[in-house]
């Protein structure tokens, strides 16, 4: 009872950030912290827009072999679910191939977006690559001028 008053009164409207410290702009401090996130991802811009020349696909890449791992059927049971009756080795095999006739459709699914999402970062290399070179000639034809 004590710690839920406690808790209630601490997190109420009333106790937030902008009333302990009026000094704050939220608004202000939002944006430095998204433009901090995507000065990480995307590498530091000298103009205040995205570098092109510095996108990193291999976290995209990594992001998607990890999923096309989880997406697929499992094969083994589960180590902290290995209790009675689920620790012999016919209820787990039953067990196992339920879910995955269970589940068939969905598999069929995330493999399909992954598919896609693979495709896509693929497409978006090469659009990055096709929009450097454009701004490129763009840079050289406006120096002949």
């Amino acid at each position: 009872m004590l710690c839920s008053a406690l808790v209630e009164r601490r997190f109420h409207p009333q106790h937030m950030l902008e009333e302990n410290n009026p000094d704050i702009d939220v608004d202000a401090l939002m944006e430095r912290v998204q433009r901090e996130v995507l000065r990480r991802q995307f590498g530091d811009p000298a103009d205040g827009t995205i570098a092109l020349g510095t996108i990193d696909t291999g976290a995209l890449e990594g992001l998607i072999a990890a999923a096309s791992q989880r997406a697929s059927t499992r094969s083994r049971w589960p180590a902290r679910l290995n209790v009675f009756p689920f620790n012999l080795r016919v209820v787990q095999r039953f067990c196992l191939r339920a879910l995955g006739w269970l589940f068939r459709d969905q598999q069929a699914y995330n493999v399909a977006v992954l598919q896609a999402l693979r495709e896509m970062v693929t497409v978006n290399a090469r659009l990055h690559a096709l929009l450097r070179e454009l701004e490129a000639r763009t840079r050289r034809l406006e120096n002949r001028e």
